[in-house]
């Protein structure tokens, strides 16, 4: 067993499932609880991870694998849904009872769902997991409690620069020197702006992706976004200059640059959309989980570009992930039905040099990006391997990625808010908008009514 990775160029990021797993494999290394009479219980499971409709190859490789599953695994039947996850609508189902067996969300919701009881322990069953072990401890160290497992890590994210390098090379820019800092953002998004009159910098502010942003744009600058009193309370922490000095760039860009383009309380997928279209020239996400959102809209995969997030001194990026848990409600034998997917779809294609080649292969004859630049879950040597393994199927322009990879190395990874920040990010998104919206906007009096929201949140939190 390899030695896990604790270099902060590993936290949280896992090397991505390629549309799904492998299309012909055996049984994962789990199997569901056996009844009175010997033979494996019957079960049917409900998985949120389908990809969405419009996702047409990836929705008919996911279709395939669940076929393939079912048929290695006679006693499981797979109903999945495409719906994603929502924190308000899910914990309504959730508190109901009628959430799907297999629940996918983002790293920021573990601890609430935890608290509540409301996922399962599925600590006598990760252990037949090949691999384990080895799974990041920093993403890991949210989902363990006093020896319980409660989740198991799909992949993550880091925050960097997205942008269109046929618009670079338009506006005079070499597309191979992405900008570093806010600063040279700015610059490069009204030159952009003024040489094509394109969009040169695009932005989101509304479903909580407006405090998504100025938390890790804040983060860039060294700010936080809350922080723990010694008793153990949770109180605002970003009224002050790293999230002042955001917002002003925001307003100069929008009212002084007019480079932020007038569609500004739009949400990721509308970003995605109108990057795809060559109407934006720059924008923040995690540019290995846009690649192919932007090729299944018919995106030009040469035009793509990844740099480092911007930065403003700190030399950090937001990260995040996305987990699965399995619902508190399900039964011994959907617990461990839902675990024997997770291997199959989520981990072995990470370590299975086999199956690695074989989902490669598949996603690549379906069109599907195969390759895309991330950083490994397991061992640089286990992931060099992998490379090797689907080198042949790689359809993707590596090197527009380049940029982004290089900077991972070189920043510190700062999670999202620990507690409350799907309603920390909401309590912020009309901060964000008033800055975008009215361009004599009181940025010092939005903060303080923002920190009041926001600590009004937080007030039920404590250690």
């Amino acid at each position: 067993m390899h030695q896990r990775k604790r270099r902060l160029v590993a936290a949280f990021v896992l090397v991505p499932v390629l549309a799904g797993t492998a299309v012909a494999c055996s049984s994962a290394g789990t199997t569901p609880q056996p009844t009175d009479a010997g033979e494996p219980q019957a079960v049917t499971i409900t998985v949120m991870g389908k990809p969405a409709a419009t996702n047409t190859a990836a929705v008919a490789l996911f279709e395939r694998q669940v076929a393939e599953f079912e048929k290695a695994n006679p006693q499981i039947t797979i109903e999945a849904s495409d719906v994603p996850w929502d924190a308000k609508t899910f914990a309504t189902r959730l508190a109901g009872g009628s959430a799907p067996t297999l629940l996918r969300i983002p790293l920021t919701e573990p601890p609430a769902l935890i608290e509540r009881g409301q996922v399962a322990d599925l600590s006598d069953v990760v252990d037949e997991i090949d691999g384990f072990d080895e799974l990041n401890p920093r993403v890991m160290q949210f989902l363990e409690r006093d020896g319980a497992v409660y989740g198991i890590p799909e992949k993550s994210y880091a925050f960097g620069l997205v942008y269109n390098r046929d618009l670079f090379e338009q506006a005079g820019l070499d597309p191979d020197e992405p900008p570093t800092t806010w600063d040279e953002v700015r610059e490069y998004a009204a030159q952009i702006t003024e040489k094509t009159g394109k969009t040169g910098f695009g932005e989101i502010s509304t479903n909580n992706s407006g405090g998504w942003h100025l938390t890790g744009y804040t983060y860039t600058n060294g700010g936080q976004m809350i922080e723990q009193d010694a008793d153990g309370s949770w109180v605002a922490a970003f009224n002050d200059d790293p999230a002042r000095d955001v917002l002003e760039t925001w307003q100069r860009m929008r009212w002084d640059d007019d480079s932020l383009g007038d569609n500004v309380l739009g949400k990721q997928e509308d970003l995605v959309a109108e990057f795809t279209a060559g109407n934006v020239g720059m924008w923040v996400s995690a540019p290995p989980d846009v690649y192919p959102n932007y090729i299944a809209q018919g995106g030009d995969p040469d035009a793509f570009g990844a740099g480092p997030m911007p930065q403003g001194g700190a030399d950090a990026t937001l990260a995040g992930a996305t987990v699965l848990m399995v619902s508190a409600n399900a039964t011994e034998a959907e617990k461990r039905a839902a675990v024997n997917w997770i291997e199959y779809r989520a981990l072995r294609p990470n370590y299975d040099l086999d199956i690695a080649a074989e989902t490669a292969e598949a996603s690549a004859a379906d069109g599907l990006p195969v390759g895309v630049p991330v950083l490994p879950i397991f061992s640089d040597e286990t992931y060099a391997a992998y490379r090797d393994a689907i080198d042949e199927y790689v359809n993707v322009p590596v090197d527009n990625f380049d940029p982004y990879v290089a900077s991972l190395s070189e920043f510190d990874y700062v999670p999202e808010p620990p507690v409350a920040s799907q309603e920390i990010y909401a309590a912020l998104d009309p901060l964000v908008q008033a800055v975008l919206t009215d361009p004599n906007a009181d940025i010092d009096a939005l903060l303080d009514d923002a920190e009041s929201r926001v600590n009004t949140i937080l007030a039920q939190y404590a250690s």
